[in-house]
């Protein structure tokens, strides 16, 4: 796959392409769809499958308040549209320039002009241009005068609710990690780097990583989780606690995990944590040694459910 990081890093306009547009956080099931139906039909027309998108959500500039947390980061984003067969990736600064073109200046511009769309590939609801006024009614109101084909793609059901960014976010933000894997068709990784903590894991006999994320993705629900860690190339098994720890008083607030059999310094390096179960919501223990007991408790159950798992994934 070709990667082009902004508009002008494009040499040339390409000449004839099938183009998948969106924003594509998460790369879930829905948008999956609509990425393999734009491959499909490139590969039936013997053209490149161009997937355009942003490299921030077009809320962070224009509601930065309301602007949701990220599911995958621009990397974990770029390895799964990759692995889709797609031929080049092109990632638009989105900027008040862009946010200000017109849904007609884009189309002819971008799409036409720069991409050479001949056919077109998006989901029912997407809207683009500047307020949001270009969608598939005016792209097939279009398609004749420039020559693409337009192909909108439905809704993918999970579990009786059409796939979704927001959604997945929801399921992940409750815990439900089976949930939110079945939205996105994928494992969720939490990516952060192991920054110096108060070495109270190591105290209760559990050494911990405290991660800090290296990117805005949303953070699962309080609680402990049997997860498989990511680091340099290896892939181990671990718990993972998210909370105040409120058993410790001052502690504060951590992203902590604890990875089995594992010996070496983790300090400052970059970690991918997987998270494949809820084992229990936090709790507050009357002492350390509670604490410490339920800790075994954890490491146990945890164990027991990664080892069901015949052949876990890799990072994505």
């Amino acid at each position: 796959m070709i990667l082009y990081e902004g508009l002008h890093k494009i040499p040339a306009p390409f000449s004839a392409t099938t183009v998948a547009i969106g924003t594509f956080d998460g790369v879930h099931v829905g948008h999956q769809a609509i990425i393999r139906t734009a491959v499909e039909n490139a590969h039936t027309h013997d053209r490149p499958a161009l997937v355009f998108t942003f490299d921030r959500h077009p809320a962070e500039l224009l509601r930065p308040t309301e602007a949701p947390p990220y599911i995958t980061t621009p990397n974990q984003r770029n390895r799964l549209i990759e692995q889709l067969g797609v031929d080049i990736l092109v990632i638009a600064h989105f900027d008040t320039a862009l946010a200000n073109l017109s849904h007609e200046e884009f189309v002819d511009r971008i799409l036409v002009g720069l991409c050479g769309a001949k056919a077109i590939v998006e989901g029912r609801d997407f809207c683009f241009g500047k307020g949001r006024a270009g969608n598939l009614a005016y792209l097939l109101g279009v398609q004749a005068r420039y020559g693409f084909e337009v192909h909108a793609v439905d809704p993918v059901i999970v579990n009786g609710v059409p796939a979704s960014s927001t959604r997945a976010r929801e399921c992940l933000r409750s815990g439900e990690i089976a949930e939110a894997e079945a939205v996105l068709g994928h494992p969720f990784w939490l990516e952060g780097r192991v920054v110096p903590g108060q070495r109270l894991g190591r105290k209760l006999g559990y050494p911990t990583a405290n991660l800090e994320p290296t990117y805005r993705q949303v953070v699962p629900a309080d609680g402990i989780y049997a997860v498989w860690v990511s680091q340099d190339g290896g892939l181990w098994p671990g718990v993972c606690s998210i909370g105040e720890r409120p058993t410790i008083e001052g502690a504060g607030r951590a992203i902590e995990v604890y990875l089995f059999d594992f010996e070496g310094d983790l300090y400052d390096r970059i970690l991918e944590v997987r998270f494949v179960q809820r084992l229990r919501g936090e709790e507050r223990f009357d002492s350390l040694e509670a604490l410490q007991s339920q800790m075994a408790c954890d490491v146990a159950a945890a164990r027991q459910v990664l080892m069901g798992m015949s052949n876990p994934s890799s990072a994505s």
